[in-house]
C-alpha cells in the first residue's frame, strides 16, 4: 500500500514539473502553483491511488499483468475521476485558458505514477508476467 502512495507522489512531482516547464517554455504565462502540490496534488493522488489503484494492483497481481505499458495505461485511466472533478465546468474561462495544461498534468500524473509503481514493484521483487506460478 505504501508503494502506491510513493508512486503517486512521484507521478505528481514528475508531471507537475514537466507540465510547468512545457507551459512556461511555450510562453503561456501559466502560474505553476508548485507549492500547492503539497496541499492539493499529493493528497488527491494518494487518495486516488488507494481507492482506485489498490483494487487494480490486486487484480494485476492475480491476472499476472506486469508489463510497464499496462501500468502506464492503467495509471492514465485511473486519473480520469480526479480530472473530471477538477476540470469541470468545461465552459469556464479557466478551462479555456489552462484546460490543456491541467489535463496534461492530471493524466501525466497518472501515467507517471503507474510507471513509478511498476518500477518500484520490479525493484522489490514482484514477479514478472513470464514467470511460472509456483504450486
Amino acid at each position: 500500500m505504501s508503494m502506491l502512495g510513493v508512486a503517486a507522489v512521484i507521478g505528481v512531482t514528475i508531471a507537475t514539473f514537466t507540465t510547468c516547464g512545457v507551459g512556461l517554455a511555450h510562453g503561456t504565462g501559466t502560474w505553476c502553483a508548485l507549492p500547492l502540490v503539497w496541499f492539493i496534488g499529493f493528497p488527491l493522488a494518494i487518495t486516488n491511488a488507494l481507492i482506485v489503484g489498490l483494487p487494480l494492483a490486486f487484480l494485476f497481481c492475480k491476472l499476472r499483468l506486469t508489463r510497464w505499458w499496462q501500468f502506464a495505461v492503467t495509471g492514465f485511466i485511473c486519473a480520469t475521476p480526479v480530472w473530471m472533478e477538477l476540470a469541470e465546468p468545461f465552459t469556464s474561462v479557466r478551462w479555456a485558458q489552462f484546460g490543456l495544461y491541467d489535463s496534461l498534468n492530471c493524466f501525466g500524473s497518472g501515467l507517471a505514477g503507474g510507471l513509478a509503481y511498476w518500477w518500484i514493484s520490479q525493484k522489490v521483487g514482484i514477479r514478472r508476467g513470464t514467470d511460472e506460478i509456483a504450486p
